[in-house]
């Protein structure tokens, strides 16, 4: 009986921590491109995610997970015009900022994450800058054919740091009437152990 406020307090503790380290509500807004040197390696771990919806039907509203991320198996590393370096799991209510859940987000099947980190960098020599994409759900991270017009929700990031990454969101029923589509930013900040 006394466990549940003590768990409620503990988890209130850790989020204002978390505020004063400058996660929670430092999370803003990140634009431009990845540099060059961007490098997916500083995406392994475990991090605080918050997602806030700048429009859509939830625009205004934030939810605040975890997510982690690790190495995928080198055998599957390759995909079609890209790589997949990492793999993952996470844990965040995506239907309070208005985003579709598209599959298991805590699946762990490395052939159908919970999380796959996507990665293009331009071809040696070329200009560009690095994309990288991080698809939430194991419908939009099995491996085999997907559908043209399937929903969908992204990360794209745009920042990467030791500390953590940011960037922007976007996410789609897909083909319905009306139309269900939602978008904003994000910021995942490195859990401290």
């Amino acid at each position: 009986m006394t466990t549940r406020p003590f768990l409620l307090g503990t988890a209130f503790l850790v989020a204002c921590a978390h505020a004063q380290r400058g996660g929670g509500d430092a999370c803003r807004p990140v634009t431009g491109q990845l540099p060059a040197s961007a490098s997916t390696r500083d995406m392994r771990g475990n991090f605080v995610l918050t997602m806030t919806a700048t429009g859509g039907a939830h625009a205004g509203q934030t939810a605040r997970g975890t997510l982690s991320l690790e190495p995928q198996d080198s055998a599957l590393v390759a995909v079609a015009g890209a790589t997949q370096p990492l793999r993952g799991t996470a844990a965040i209510a995506l239907e309070a900022v208005g985003a579709v859940r598209m599959g298991d987000l805590a699946d762990s099947a490395a052939d159908s994450p919970g999380v796959g980190v996507y990665e293009q960098r331009p071809a040696a020599g070329a200009p560009g800058a690095p994309t990288v994409i991080i698809r939430v759900g194991s419908a939009s991270n099995a491996r085999g054919p997907q559908p043209f017009d399937a929903g969908y929700t992204a990360l794209y990031v745009k920042r990467i740091t030791g500390r953590g990454f940011a960037g922007g969101w976007a996410s789609s029923a897909g083909p319905t009437y009306p139309p269900r589509r939602a978008e904003g930013y994000f910021c995942a900040v490195r859990a401290e152990p």
